[in-house]
């Protein structure tokens, strides 16, 4: 397993939740942590500063990754600082559940714009301009399923998963791109809790899965110097069982946070 004393990290969206996590392994790890944040800046300092206590070097940066010219000018500006840049984790995602009859062409263009070009455009700039390294794509247990309740969140996650298959076998061996696909981790915003507990018992090991073991999971891809175009699924074995196992009301709360 490759050290990552001399690496550089990528968390887009990195401020809260799991991506805070993986921001915070990584520095364990040894690796230097770009912290991405859009509009969440006080988290996002304060995960600076707690890295900063782990080790020197963190960086923060802020972009609107739905604005063209923010999102183009990321890696560029980074890799501009002449510390160069190892690794990417597309962790920045948005979840709104929304019945296949109510799409309206907005909501489908922001789905996608957030949960899959933003990614892949991202992926595309790494291979542009870094010269070797690896990316880490953070998905949903979904991806391996037919689940309507997900809308287009989920056709955008699938698009993803199709991109990070594809990308392994272009890029490399120059670039490895794997995934990692959690199932039921953290309520999403709005949703209580206690809902997301009776989804629990559709798990077939009986539990939620952590944001610490989305961080371990990306933390191994990081180091595993063969393995490339490969999902990790952290979901308790969610992905195995699917959707129909649910009942309709709550089949919506299924989702992993980014």
């Amino acid at each position: 397993m490759k050290p990552l004393s001399n690496t550089r990290v990528l968390v887009t969206g990195a401020g809260v939740r799991i991506g805070r996590q993986i921001a915070l392994r990584f520095a364990r790890a040894g690796a230097t942590v770009v912290v991405h944040y859009n509009q969440s800046e006080e988290p996002a300092r304060e995960l600076l500063a707690q890295l900063n206590e782990i080790s020197p070097g963190h960086e923060l940066v802020q972009a609107d990754l739905l604005v063209d010219a923010e999102r183009e000018r990321l890696i560029p500006d980074l890799m501009g600082s002449g510390r160069g840049l190892n690794c990417l984790v597309n962790n920045a995602s948005v979840y709104r559940r929304c019945q296949l009859t109510n799409v309206i062409s907005e909501s489908l263009r922001e789905d996608f714009l957030i949960n899959f070009e933003a990614p892949f455009l991202l992926m595309r700039d790494f291979a542009r301009y870094c010269e070797e390294g690896n990316i880490i794509n953070i998905l949903d247990q979904r991806v391996a399923t037919v689940d309507p309740s997900a809308g287009t969140y989920g056709f955008a996650k699938k698009s993803l998963r199709d991109a990070t298959e594809a990308a392994a076998v272009q890029w490399a061996p120059r670039i490895r791109v794997n995934a990692v696909a959690p199932g039921i981790v953290l309520a999403p915003p709005g949703i209580a809790p206690e809902k997301i507990e009776r989804l629990v018992r559709y798990v077939p090991m009986g539990q939620r899965s952590t944001p610490e073991e989305i961080a371990e999971a990306c933390l191994f891809l990081a180091q595993a110097q063969t393995i490339t175009g490969q999902i990790i699924y952290v979901d308790g074995g969610l992905h195995l069982v699917g959707p129909d196992l649910q009942e309709p009301d709550e089949a919506h709360y299924t989702v992993s946070d980014s």
